[in-house]
Order: structure tokens, then C-alpha cells, then sequence
């Protein structure tokens, strides 16, 4: 079928209401306490681990540079050793993150039984020991002396414990020993000192002494294994680049491990189940570098040392621990489409990072249209089509459901519910991504989806970040975008900020007589209107011209169906648009492209 894209221009009289505005400029953000003088510019992780039981014992040393004159005193998130098990719940029924689940994701499987947590048994700083508390899950250290801004200080607390969660010490499935971290979002505090919050990264060097039978993998680069005296191994990986504690990855397993080879630079492995090896490796090594190619080509430089995709006990799906990719196990290893959402939160969640939980969309959005997006250059556009519009359909219905629930959250207090609402934050933060596309045109789409990443690289963003990065691409885009791209605080504002959908009624009619199209479409929604540029197909049947002047008794050629592209732009709650057309179509259709987060029906009058 042949595609003929036109412009429409309806008349439009919209006054954007200056609610609208206010909310969409307010800064949001979760209401994890936040330490503006600080900055976390390096954790050392020492950590031993054993066979006889679960206990750590860490040496943890953390360098901090000061941002603000007269810092006195510095805290960090670990939870605090607890005889008896905790409650699940804190006050105001804020689920506690450092108390024992009774299963689920990166959790244990055994009944709460207590005795769970860290024990500090002192800080220093150049062998001179440091004052500090340990209470309510923070340990708060005392500095010697005020600081000045741009001063450097380095301190180590010395702990040990056994994590109630965020790390899994546990049998896998044939009863191998092993333990894998699943820190995300905020239970790194569980084994680690930490400002356990994405708007604190750094960079990290993980030291972890194990037993020899067992291998090691973390983030960054390996720099060291050194075996020791008891049947010990030591194993060092250092990441340069910054991450947030939720994406430190520490997997201490007896790995099949395949090096297979390296792209730009980037090596390459997988690190799986010994039992799995030949399907795992054979999958890993199928589908990482063509992906890895795409995301770079396409979006930017990959942040990281290494590229590892690891099999790990307790994790259900995958897990985008930067530079060390963890996924659940199965007889048919990880399919390409999970490789690939996880793969691209390795630039969007780790690298860009969200600055604070209520824009969680920017990760986990992004991972699942990224994902749509490989699809679409793998298999073809109509492949992608229908791979947005069932994810479509599951945000509608979620929120359809929940008509109070929003993509981005508002001052977020429980940060395990922050993907509560995974069907909006995941396939409705995609189809935002979408929508964008198909107002902006894919082109500038791309170019302001580079503009972001070069200016969030091993940073961190917020949705006005990536809204202007947009903005500034439809600008220089110049007629390749339409005027209504350039602010974009009304599309963020109707598609992150407010509850409910876009719904529409409409209905066509063709009038022969005056050759003319005539579309009525209705907002049917209760939660106010929506103002959206909407897409209509018309197709008709039309004879091709020919290409040079015909042959004396040459048959005409058949008509074909050829198919115009006309833009309405929804305002008001009942609105008729007339497009000229010589022949009745064989069809109209609303938003063909599946452009827009609408639950819509269009009926022939």
C-alpha cells in the first residue's frame, strides 16, 4: 500500500490553562532525606564471605568531598542487627526495606527468623578512630573538623552481619551454594554503608574474599585475584564510572564463564549456570554484540568496562546492575527482547540516571520502548506496531483501572511501591516515549534522545531534562518539526502528570455530493480535557499516473488503495474536521501508528 503523508491545520483556539504549566514545571521529588554538602566520590567495598554461615564482614571506605562550608558530620544507610525479626511494615505502612521477606524478588524463601543485620564495630580515618551513631538504620559519623567546600576526606566503618535482603545467600536450583545481590531500588543498605539513594553515585571498587571454589563478578573491570592461605580467593573489580547503590552487582558463584570477544573496546562475557552453559552461552553470545552495536550507533557511547551477562539465583526476569546484566534462569535461556530492555537501561537507569524515585519512568520506560525500538530494526516495522500496541494496551488498562495513578510520582514516601504501578511506568513510559516520536517526528526524536544522553552520561536527569533535550532538538530541527514541538510542557504534562487516558468517540461520514470527508470525534473521559495531536488514516482507491505517455490502445492501469495521513488537533470535548476527498474510502482510521495513549473507537455513520 501506498503512504501519502499531508498536513493538516484545523482551526485552534486553545488557552493553555496556567494550572497546567504550574504542575508541569513543579519539582517533584521523593522524600529520601538528602545530604546537599556531600559527595560520595569513591566506595571501597573489602568483603569476606564464607561457607560456614551467612555472615559479611566488610571494611567499607568511603571518599567524600564537600560541597558546602561548615559539614560537620556525614550519614549513610545500613540497616541495624536485629535479635528478633523485623516487621515488614514501618510507620505509616511504609514497607521496611531492611526487614526479611518471606520470598519474591531478590528476597529470601526461608520464614522471617531474626538475627538479621550489621553490627559497626568502629569508623577511622588515618588509624584515628571517629565518633558515630547507629540508629534507625543510619549510621551517622562525626567528622573531626568542619569542612571547606572542595575539601576531600576519607573515612572506613568497619561491620559485619548477615543481610536480611538485598542480597540472596541461598541454593540454587542444583543445590549450588551461591550469593547474588539485588540491591535495587534501595536495599543495598542491608550489606553496605551507603547513601542508598540514585542521586548519590560513584564510583566503586568491590574486593571480595571467598572461598576458591567459587568465582566473582562485580562491576567494572577485574584488576586482581590473589589465592590465599585457608583455600581462599580474592578477587578486586574496580568501575570508573559512577553508579548509584542500587546497580552494584556482586555475584560469588561456581560460573561457566565464556569470553566472547569484544566490541569497541567493550569485552564481552557471560557468567552462567555450569548446568545451562550450552544454551545460556549460546543465546548471550547471539544477541549481545548486535544490540550493543544498535544502542551505541544509535544513542551514544557505552559507559562501561565491560559488558557481562550473568545467571543469578533469586532474580525474576532481569536485573541492569551496571557493566554486570543479572538474569533469571530457564531451560531456554534469556530471549533476545530481555537482553535487549535490559541492555538499554545500561545507558537509560544506569548512565542517565533518574535523579530521584518519582521519575523512575526515565529507566524503566525507556528500557521497555528501547527494547520495542531493536524490534522494529530486527523485524520490521509491523513488528514494532504491534509490539506498541499491546504494550499500549496494558497501560490503558492500568490506568482506566487507577485513574488517580500517574506515570511520574508525586513526593514518593514508600520506595517499594515505586514501580507499583509497573503496567504506566513501563509500557505507559513507553508509549510517552512514542508519543513524543510521533509529535516531533522520528528523526528529531533521535537527535534529542542523543542530545539527552550526552548531557546525562554518568549523571543524573529529570523529566524537565529530557523535555527540554527535546525542545532543543525540535528547534534546530527547524521545519522538520511542527511549532507545536518546540514547548512541550502541555504533552509532558498530559501524558506524565495527570491520572485516567484520553478517550474518544468518533465517527465518519462521506458526502458525495460535496466529495468530502467529515470526522466527528467526542472526549468521552471524566478527567478533563486533553489537548493531543491525533492521526487519521483515509485510504482510497486512485488510478497511478503513468510514467510516460501511454501506448495508442493501452489499458489503463487498475486503481490502487493509496493512503493519506491527516493530523487533528484535539482541544475541545466535541470537534468535526472535513478533509476534501474525490472518492469514497475503503477505510478511516484513528491513530494508525498507535501514536497516542487513547482508548478510541471510530464508526462509519
Amino acid at each position: 500500500m501506498k503512504i501519502r503523508r499531508t498536513g493538516f491545520a484545523s482551526r485552534m483556539t486553545v488557552a493553555l490553562l496556567v494550572g497546567w504549566l504550574a504542575i508541569a514545571a513543579r519539582v517533584m521529588a521523593d522524600t529520601y532525606p538528602r545530604q546537599p554538602g556531600i559527595k560520595i566520590t569513591n566506595y571501597t567495598f573489602d568483603i569476606t564471605v564464607n561457607d560456614a554461615n551467612s555472615e559479611f564482614v566488610v571494611q567499607d571506605t568511603v571518599e567524600v568531598q564537600f560541597l558546602a562550608a561548615g559539614i560537620t558530620s556525614v550519614e549513610l544507610d545500613l540497616c541495624k542487627f536485629n535479635a528478633q525479626a523485623r516487621s515488614p511494615q514501618m510507620a505509616a505502612g511504609i514497607i521496611d526495606p531492611c526487614a526479611e521477606p518471606s520470598g519474591g524478588r531478590g528476597g529470601n524463601t526461608a520464614a522471617p527468623s531474626g538475627g538479621k543485620g550489621m553490627m559497626v564495630t568502629g569508623v577511622t580515618s588515618g588509624g584515628q578512630p571517629l565518633a558515630f551513631q547507629h540508629e534507625n538504620d543510619r549510621v551517622h559519623v562525626t567528622l573531626p573538623r568542619a569542612f571547606r567546600p572542595g575539601d576531600r576526606y576519607a573515612f572506613t566503618i568497619s561491620y559485619h552481619g548477615v543481610p536480611a535482603t538485598g542480597i540472596l545467600i541461598a541454593d540454587n536450583k542444583y543445590g549450588d551454594r551461591e550469593f547474588f545481590s539485588n540491591p535495587w531500588p534501595h536495599k543495598a543498605r542491608n550489606y553496605l554503608a551507603v547513601v542508598d539513594h540514585p542521586s548519590m553515585k560513584s564510583p566503586v571498587v568491590t574486593m571480595v574474599t571467598a572461598p576458591r571454589h567459587y568465582q566473582v563478578i562485580s562491576n567494572g573491570s577485574l584488576v586482581e585475584q590473589t589465592d590465599l592461605p585457608g583455600d581462599l580467593r580474592r578477587t578486586v573489580w574496580k568501575e570508573a564510572s559512577p553508579v548509584c547503590p542500587c546497580l552494584m552487582a556482586m555475584g560469588v558463584a561456581p560460573f561457566a564463564v565464556d569470553h566472547f570477544g569484544e566490541y569497541r573496546g567493550i569485552p564481552l562475557s557471560s557468567w552462567v549456570y555450569p548446568q545451562e552453559k550450552d544454551v545460556s552461552f549460546r543465546n548471550f553470545r547471539a544477541f549481545t554484540q548486535p544490540i550493543l552495536e544498535f544502542f551505541i550507533d544509535r544513542i551514544g557511547p557505552y559507559s562501561y568496562e565491560k559488558l557481562a551477562q550473568v545467571e543469578a539465583n533469586g532474580i525474576g526476569g532481569g536485573m541492569e546492575l551496571a557493566s554486570a546484566i543479572f538474569y533469571g534462569y530457564g531451560a531456554t535461556g534469556p530471549g533476545r527482547q530481555l537482553i535487549a530492555h535490559e541492555m538499554a537501561h545500561q545507558w537509560f537507569g544506569d548512565s542517565a540516571a533518574e535523579l530521584d524515585w518519582d521519575d523512575v519512568w526515565l529507566s524503566e520506560g525507556f528500557a521497555t520502548y528501547f527494547a520495542l525500538l531493536y524490534q522494529e530494526f530486527q523485524d520490521g516495522h509491523d513488528a514494532f506496531l504491534d509490539g506498541v500496541k499491546r504494550s499500549k494496551e496494558q497501560a490503558i488498562r492500568y490506568a482506566l483501572a487507577n485513574p488517580g495513578s500517574t506515570i511520574v510520582h508525586d513526593n514518593l514516601a514508600d520506595l517499594s511501591k515505586v514501580i507499583a504501578n509497573n503496567a504506566q511506568i513501563y509500557q505507559g513510559g513507553a508509549q510517552v516515549l512514542h508519543n513524543i516520536r510521533g509529535v516531533i517526528g522520528t528523526s528529531t526524536f533521535w537527535d534529542g534522545i542523543r542530545l539527552y544522553y550526552s548531557r546525562f552520561q554518568n549523571g543524573n536527569a529529570t523529566t524537565d531534562d529530557l523535555r527540554h533535550a527535546f525542545e532543543e532538538a525540535c528547534a534546530k530541527a527547524g521545519d522538520r518539526c511542527p511549532a507545536e514541538g518546540r514547548d512541550l510542557a502541555w504533552l509532558f504534562h498530559e501524558l506524565l502528570n495527570r491520572g485516567g487516558v484520553l478517550q474518544v468517540k468518533g465517527r465518519w461520514h462521506y458526502d458525495a455530493a460535496a466529495r468530502q470527508l467529515q470526522v466527528t470525534l467526542d472526549q468521552t473521559q471524566t478527567t478533563g480535557l486533553y489537548r493531543m495531536p491525533v492521526e487519521v488514516s483515509i485510504t482510497v482507491m486512485e488510478t497511478p499516473q503513468p510514467a510516460g505517455r501511454a501506448g495508442a490502445g493501452g489499458a489503463p492501469p487498475p486503481p490502487l488503495p493509496v493512503q493519506h495521513i491527516h493530523v487533528m488537533q484535539l482541544t475541545e470535548q466535541h470537534q468535526v474536521f472535513t478533509f476534501p476527498i474525490d472518492s469514497e474510502p475503503v477505510s478511516v482510521t484513528l491513530d494508525p501508528q498507535a501514536w497516542v495513549m487513547m482508548q478510541a473507537t471510530l464508526d462509519r455513520n
